[in-house]
């Protein structure tokens, strides 16, 4: 019997070792969370700033790929979260 308990423990061990190696990517994703967060508000408030009309367009252009990046990455976390 106590045989079967340590083919057990290395069965657990061996199925959770894919969780372990996700968790680094769930770190990975949250750090990048924030910097891409910092950035759309930066572009955010040089938007509220800007008075050039082809400025404003860049940066306007600029936010909605922070957005869309930063959707993409939250979507991606919640998957690897369940995991984590």
């Amino acid at each position: 019997m106590p045989q079967s308990n340590k083919i057990v423990d290395k069965l657990k061990n061996l199925l959770d070792s894919g969780s372990k190696k996700d968790k680094p990517k769930c770190d990975r994703i949250a750090e990048l969370l924030k910097k891409l967060k910092k950035q759309e508000r930066a572009a955010k408030e040089k938007l509220a700033n800007e008075k050039d009309r082809t400025k404003r367009k860049r940066l306007i252009t600029e936010i909605k790929i922070l957005h869309t990046q930063r959707k993409k990455a939250i979507r991606r976390y919640k998957e690897l979260k369940k995991k984590c």
